[in-house]
């Protein structure tokens, strides 16, 4: 490797780093509720899927090993959030819906979400987010997009948060 390309390497593991920090990985708890980060982007992703989502490729989009997924899905359901029912087209896939308690929980984490986004760019001017605008998008070209469909079928192997 040269040095040219273990700066980089070291500029994008410090990105990474700041970002985690950033959005609050590490605080355990996500958005002040009592969810742990896996927890909240399972209910929120749910929630955002009015038609369900198949749990095996729920895993496969948050990049999260099936096992943790399944322990992630039992909890949820325990705390009476979400049910699955058997999918239409396979009855070995289970697919996945909130419960009205679960839709509420979603609405809060979405209102949570956007509070704190606002709260970390209320200082940030136009031409500021105008620049992030941009470097969002260079980060999507090189990273993959937001779209659902362009995840799933990708290894969620190769999706390991990079600290």
């Amino acid at each position: 490797m040269s040095a040219g390309d273990a700066a980089f390497l070291h500029e994008m593991r410090e990105f990474s780093r700041l970002y985690a920090r950033r959005i609050g990985v590490f605080r355990g708890r996500a958005l002040g509720l009592d969810y742990s980060l896996p927890e909240a982007r399972v209910i929120e992703e749910v929630g955002r899927r009015p038609g369900g989502w198949v749990a095996i490729e729920l895993a496969q989009y948050l990049g999260m090993d099936r096992s943790y997924m399944t322990r992630v899905l039992n909890g949820l359901e325990k705390k009476g959030l979400l049910h699955r029912e058997p999918a239409p087209d396979d009855a070995r896939k289970k697919q996945l819906y909130l419960t009205a308690a679960g839709e509420k929980e979603a609405a809060e984490i979405e209102h949570r979400s956007d509070e704190q986004m606002k709260a970390a760019l209320g200082t940030v001017t136009a031409a500021q987010k105008k620049e992030l605008r941009k470097a969002v998008a260079v980060l999507e070209k090189y990273f993959g997009t937001s779209d659902a469909a362009a995840r799933v079928n990708h290894n969620p192997e190769s999706n390991t948060p990079i600290l």
